[in-house]
């Protein structure tokens, strides 16, 4: 039962990678047709999410965990109404957030690749530790452009993000096929 939702959750996982992947190669071939709308629908998505999270609250009981939760939705609605109302800078924003994600994200793997996966004897470990360092580096490129403006369109920058989210969905799906493979149920 347990190897049974592990491999369900496993398949979910490469499926989101899959469409990540399609999302970043859109972000790559056309990016000047989806800024605006990119924008439009982190705000929008942001308000929604957060008057979701408001209605919970108010139908939920008035717990501490609750309670954090609806600040949670007011800092998301104000975040929301923040890229709606200053449009020209969110993608820069967006750009800084997308390295320090995929930094931490390559710090993490390459924690788990040094410290579990090479002790646990499993082969690959150290291909895990190489895309690891990639990360770091797309990560720290990418955070480095808020100062350098190696790419300083909006274009450019949404190209550079595609291209940083099809590598990173990429290394997820090496990481779940290579190391953490399917079980035949």
């Amino acid at each position: 039962m347990l190897f049974q939702s592990i491999n369900k959750f496993k398949r979910s996982s490469i499926i989101v990678s899959i469409v990540l992947m399609a999302l970043g190669l859109i972000m790559v071939i056309c990016p000047g047709r989806y800024v605006s709308s990119l924008i439009s629908a982190i705000g929008y998505g942001s308000l929604i999410l957060a008057a979701i999270m408001i209605l919970e609250y108010l139908d939920s009981k008035r717990m501490m965990v609750n309670t954090i939760m609806l600040v949670c939705a007011i800092i998301i609605g104000l975040l929301g109404v923040s890229v709606l109302v200053f449009e020209e800078y969110i993608l820069q924003i967006l750009g800084w957030v997308f390295g320090i994600i995929l930094f931490l994200q390559g710090i993490e793997m390459l924690y788990n690749a040094l410290m579990y996966v090479r002790p646990s004897g499993r082969s690959g470990w150290w291909l895990l530790a190489i895309l690891a360092v990639a990360l770091i580096a797309a990560g720290v490129a990418i955070i480095l452009n808020m100062w350098f403006m190696w790419w300083d369109t909006p274009k450019a920058l949404l190209q550079i993000i595609g291209i940083a989210l099809m590598f990173d969905a990429a290394v997820s799906i090496v990481r779940l096929v290579l190391i953490w493979p399917i079980q035949a149920e």
